[in-house]
């Protein structure tokens, strides 16, 4: 099943793999995380499902674009780790632009403009995750994808 509004991140790598997202978990500036949305009422992580593949990252609020905070939550961005050029998972970070890289066909995604093509082949922008933090202290998704996660062919 996609994932929903009302699911937790369940972080998959990491010094805190196998935990539910906090915002205090990840370091600003620092390398994306990856992830898995986690039903809490079937307490069920949805991994089947190779599109709910998630990055999650820290950012300055005072950077981002209007957009982009809207969607975020403490400064915790979340977006599709699938490239939307040929659907390849989006495991690189540069740090000076705050970009997500591509490894396949170095497509370059600004994390701080909800995860605009800056450079490479993909065209259309990485799909986000509106987010919040609930009264438990974790980062929960306020609705789905912005838009169908994957690449043209997947």
């Amino acid at each position: 099943m996609p994932l929903q509004a009302g699911d937790r991140i369940l972080l998959r790598d990491g010094p805190d793999k196998g935990k539910l997202l906090s915002a205090d978990m990840l370091t600003p500036g620092a390398q994306g995380v990856e992830a898995f949305p986690f039903d809490p009422v079937a307490e069920v992580e949805r991994s089947r499902y190779r599109l709910n593949r998630i990055v999650v990252v820290r950012l300055d609020e005072g950077e981002m674009s209007e957009d982009t905070r809207a969607m975020s939550a403490d400064g915790v961005l979340v977006y599709s780790a699938i490239c939307t050029h040929q659907g390849c998972t989006i495991a690189n970070w540069v740090p000076e632009t705050r970009h997500f890289k591509c490894f396949c066909h170095l497509s370059e995604f600004a994390a701080l403009e909800s995860g605009e093509v800056r450079g490479g082949p993909a065209r259309r922008q990485l799909p986000m995750v509106p987010v919040t933090i609930d009264a438990d202290g974790y980062v929960v998704a306020t609705d789905g994808f912005t838009a169908k996660p994957g690449g043209a062919k997947t």
